[in-house]
């Protein structure tokens, strides 16, 4: 494994994770979500990441399938599980090509994934394919406020742009959209509801470090010698800008959970 995805990973792991109560909630809200009838509830996410989501529900007893393509992710969340990981089971594998039987879930969870497929239709059949009758297919995302990181994420996508390599931004909520207009097709109902809204500060240093690691999807199609001439750009931008790269600034945040449960 190289030292550039295990960096990256636990970039991750800092910069987009939730607080603990917020974490809570969104668990509270998955595992009211989930209709058992007696059974013990099995949770599979796809995407799992270093764990925000997981490790909660791991937490509260759920017998937990941690799927992810990206092996440095899944250590990292096996060091951070370690301690819980009798009921947990890590999959490293393509969301596309799951490998479960047809039916062997109460429950998917799918968190910031989508937009980051572009065969999208295929993993979301293979979503459903595992999924029991009475199964519930549940979907997250964050809606984000944050005008000053918004201010570096423009800067930098002016500055490749320059450089010749156009990025397109806006995918994630596309995809959202692409994927609830699937899901009517198939004859299910989904239903979106916001579960918590909160605050946070971030600071300029932390938001160009996320650039810095690419952990935005718009930032991946750009070769690397173009980003790193644009992030140099941007550190001399953000430092004339800001001033202090240390002072923090106020993120807003809102997490929504789309919910379509199989008849």
């Amino acid at each position: 494994m190289s030292s550039a995805l295990t960096r990256v990973a636990y970039a991750y792991d800092r910069l987009r994770t939730y607080p603990p109560e917020v974490a809570g909630r969104i668990a509270t809200a998955m595992g009211n979500a989930l209709q058992t009838r007696g059974e013990e509830p099995v949770l599979l996410e796809l995407g799992v990441g270093t764990g925000r989501i997981a490790l909660p529900l791991i937490a509260r007893g759920y017998r937990y399938l941690a799927l992810d393509h990206d092996p440095a992710m899944l250590e990292v969340f096996r060091q951070k599980a370690a301690g819980v990981m009798r009921k947990v089971r890590l999959l490293l594998a393509d969301a596309r090509e799951i490998p479960l039987p047809e039916g062997s879930v109460h429950a998917v969870i799918v968190v910031h994934l989508w937009h980051l497929l572009p065969d999208w239709p295929r993993a979301l059949a293979e979503a459903l394919r595992v999924l029991k009758p009475g199964g519930v297919l549940l979907e997250g995302w964050d809606r984000v406020k944050a005008e000053a990181e918004c201010r570096l994420q423009e800067r930098w996508q002016a500055l490749v742009a320059e450089e010749g390599f156009p990025v397109e931004r806006g995918t994630h909520s596309r995809r959202l959209k692409e994927v609830e207009e699937a899901l009517r097709r198939l004859g299910l109902r989904p239903k979106t509801r916001e579960v918590v809204a909160w605050r946070e500060e971030r600071t300029p240093r932390e938001a160009l470090e996320a650039l810095q690691e690419r952990l935005y999807s718009f930032t991946r199609a750009v070769p690397q010698e173009v980003h790193e001439r644009a992030m140099s750009r941007l550190l001399a931008w953000a430092e004339a800008e800001f001033g202090d790269l240390d002072r923090p600034f106020p993120v807003e945040k809102r997490f929504f959970l789309r919910t379509s449960r199989l008849s």
